[in-house]
């Protein structure tokens, strides 16, 4: 299956310690999307041509989504389906 990058706006929370947690992903047409839960983080290989970002295992609207974070540019997308 072919993927396609989609940068997304994210409102980020700062921890003390120097993390970060994504809180809400605004979609391209302004829909916005409350991060329920964080299941993990990992430095991972994308589907679509990234420099190795951190993938966050989230949970949004009861449905498990992979939200990449590419330090290299300081931006945040989502892989969709071509």
């Amino acid at each position: 299956m072919a993927y396609k990058k989609v940068c997304v706006e994210t409102v980020v929370r700062f921890l003390r310690d120097g993390g970060m947690r994504p809180k809400e992903v605004i979609w391209e047409d302004g829909r916005r999307f409350s991060v329920d839960r964080l299941k993990d983080v990992a430095r991972v290989p994308a589907h679509v041509s990234s420099v190795l970002p951190m993938r966050y295992r989230c949970v949004i609207g009861g449905q498990e989504r992979a939200l990449y974070f590419e330090e290299e540019y300081q931006r945040w997308f989502v892989e969709v389906p071509e």
